[in-house]
């Protein structure tokens, strides 16, 4: 039997190889839909469409932040998703199914046979467990509070900093996610130093879907000012803590003597890799150094106040060294903020924002 004929331009089989996957929504003896990261990080619907006995049909969408969170509420159904995308890719699968034949580009007036029923609510019975995970942590509007002389390098410093921050923190609080772990076990077990820093962050930051990723929806600056962003609140609240103890200059010594020391002791062991966060290759490390990095892990635990943290980050595949190198990009990029902090022209959380009337 031969699927139904829809007109389409053709297009590059590469143009999804770009694609990642991020959760599965709906599956019945295999994924029918799935959430996927797009090139440039927005959402996309993999959806199984048709099949005959020697292929598969399936169809991408792109979706929109908001219409992500509508779905996933049950506020929406998934046949006006696809009806206000303004495209749709399709492609074939046979025996390899990682292989995409005959796709094209065409728009569901094209393929209107495949829109979904009018009742395509994600509802319970149907949903996968990741999608009600997903459903059940909304964001909420949280400020950054700016003041004082502030210059256009301390406008792009400040928010990158904060998204990396945010990206490690919603990567070691949803690590019971597969897409979040095997992004970290991939990254760790392809770089030949274990960790390295930028793709750790940048890699989090692509498995994070858009409806948990920290948006702007409102920047102001003229002393005082804010940037309002739409973000997880618990992530905010960790960063917080984080934010405090470089701030409170008693913690802050502890871990400038803490981040001294480690240095002393990679050195004194021929350890290298300390702040280069692109090399590192992997040695053999003596047993009493393995015992020494994992406690110098723990440590930084507790002088961050991470202490809920320090199981699941240990159940990551890859050694203290590299747990530590983590880490320690993490706090590099965390007292980048401390002049902000201290000097007060940053303030983090609403109790501290200054509104302007």
């Amino acid at each position: 039997m031969s699927l139904p004929i829809i007109k389409g331009e053709k297009i590059e089989p590469k143009f999804f190889s770009k694609h990642s996957w991020n959760a599965d929504l709906i599956d019945f003896d295999g994924p029918l839909l799935s959430l996927y990261k797009g090139e440039y990080d927005e959402d996309l619907l993999y959806i199984w469409l048709d099949c005959n006995a020697t292929k598969n049909r399936w169809g991408v969408v792109p979706i929109s932040r908001n219409n992500l969170r509508a779905y996933l509420d049950c506020s929406v159904t998934l046949r006006s998703v696809f009806e206000e995308s303004s495209w749709v890719a399709m492609f074939h699968t046979g025996s390899a199914p990682n292989r995409r034949n005959s796709p094209i580009c065409t728009t569901w007036q094209e393929a209107r046979e495949y829109l979904p029923d009018e009742d395509s609510y994600l509802v319970p019975e149907i949903s996968t467990e990741a999608a009600r995970q997903l459903a059940t942590e909304a964001c909420e509007e949280y400020p950054l509070g700016l003041d004082g002389d502030m210059y256009i390098d301390d406008i792009a410093a400040i928010p990158k900093i904060y998204q990396q921050l945010y990206s490690f923190h919603y990567g070691l609080e949803h690590l019971y996610r597969p897409a979040v772990r095997a992004t970290l076990d991939r990254l760790a077990n392809n770089w030949t130093g274990g960790f390295s820093a930028v793709h750790l962050f940048t890699g989090l930051n692509h498995v994070t879907p858009s409806i948990h990723r920290a948006q702007v929806t409102e920047m102001r600056y003229n002393s005082p000012g804010h940037i309002k962003l739409d973000l997880l609140p618990k992530l905010a609240n960790r960063i917080e803590i984080s934010a405090k103890q470089v701030k409170d200059d008693t913690s802050f010594h502890a871990l400038e003597e803490f981040y001294s020391s480690t240095y002393r002791y990679f050195k004194e062991n021929n350890i290298s890799g300390f702040d280069d966060e692109s090399d590192g290759g992997s040695i053999n490390l003596a047993p009493e150094v393995v015992d020494r990095l994992n406690e110098l892990v723990t440590f930084f635990f507790r002088l961050m106040l991470w202490g809920d943290y320090r199981e699941p980050f240990s159940i990551l595949q890859v050694g203290p060294l590299h747990q530590l190198r983590a880490l320690l990009a993490y706090y590099r990029r965390l007292r980048k903020l401390r002049p902000y902090l201290v000097t007060e022209r940053l303030s983090l959380g609403r109790s501290k924002l200054l509104i302007q009337t």
